[in-house]
């Protein structure tokens, strides 16, 4: 895969800032809702799954791997903007460690342009359907801007401009396509959907959490992520690999959606986001200059 020597990318880059529909989006709680679908539809592309299988600790360190995934890519978003531009260098540069034999006998690497780029684009879609199913419906003027910003994302992580999608158009259809065609129930997608899942989620880090207090926990919160993982699962995804959805099923998540639209609409806007988006915030409206020297300087 060719690509521009390090100081070039850097010139051509544009982080995005506090103003963006990405900022109030990408650190969200309900953002959080949609990642395990979205790292199914991943995990389901066959290069994501062989690397994903031999080089990833999701199934015995979960916690670990979700702060490590943080702090790794969620900055490239809530970061100063040399700071963001430096974080999808590194990124990118990660990925190139990572390549392998799979179980056919086949050779992989992540920086496969379409295994690479696949992972991004799940994060339109899951974007645009968080806002469809726990909030409102983003404006055709909204959806532009969201597109253009993600495209921007894409950018900064080291994707070429050619292997993304030009517009909403040219997105379902690969979006689409990409499901229909490519994706395979692979084993890092079935352990995923199996039942058992999120009921043997090992203990978070936290040493006050009694351990009958975890099992107690983990009994409800594992039912309702499963749900959750299969209410969020694109249809023709759920389709195509006869994972069950029934009516009941579908009545019973529109319900918890109105429930998480009241209470979210009753939170403040500050407390809607996770730490690292919150800290970010108040770093633009501290130093707005840093933030805007960001951008005059593109």
């Amino acid at each position: 895969m060719t690509q521009l020597p390090e100081q070039s990318r850097r010139d051509v880059l544009k982080p995005l800032g506090p103003d963006s529909m990405t900022w109030k989006d990408f650190g969200s709680w309900r953002f959080n809702l949609m990642l395990p679908q979205a790292f199914v539809l991943q995990v389901a592309h066959p290069i994501v799954d062989a690397g994903v299988g031999e080089h990833s600790v999701y199934k015995t360190d979960p916690w670990g791997r979700a702060k490590r995934s943080t702090a790794l890519l969620w900055p490239i978003v809530y970061a100063r903007p040399q700071k963001a531009i430096e974080m999808g260098v590194k990124l990118y540069d990660l990925h190139r460690s990572i390549k392998g034999v799979d179980k056919h006998g086949n050779k992989y690497f992540a920086l496969d342009p379409e295994a690479y780029s696949w992972v991004h684009i799940t994060g339109y879609d899951a974007t645009i359907r968080m806002h469809e199913m726990l909030g409102k419906s983003p404006t055709t003027e909204q959806r532009t801007i969201m597109f253009k910003e993600w495209r921007q994302l894409g950018l900064l992580m080291g994707i070429r401009d050619q292997d993304l999608p030009e517009n909403e158009s040219e997105y379902w259809d690969y979006f689409h396509g990409m499901i229909q065609d490519k994706l395979e129930m692979g084993e890092v997608a079935s352990d995923l959907l199996a039942h058992n899942h999120y009921l043997e989620i090992p203990k978070p880090p936290i040493k006050w959490l009694p351990s009958m207090a975890w099992i107690m926990i983990r009994a409800v919160m594992g039912r309702f992520l499963r749900f959750n993982l299969r209410a969020t699962l694109p249809h023709q995804f759920r389709e195509k690999f006869d994972i069950p959805w029934s009516k009941g099923d579908e009545r019973r998540f529109r319900i918890w959606c109105g429930f998480y639209r009241i209470m979210h609409s009753l939170t403040p806007k500050k407390m809607r986001l996770i730490p690292m988006a919150r800290k970010a915030f108040d770093d633009a409206k501290a130093h707005p200059d840093v933030y805007q020297a960001g951008v005059s300087s593109r």
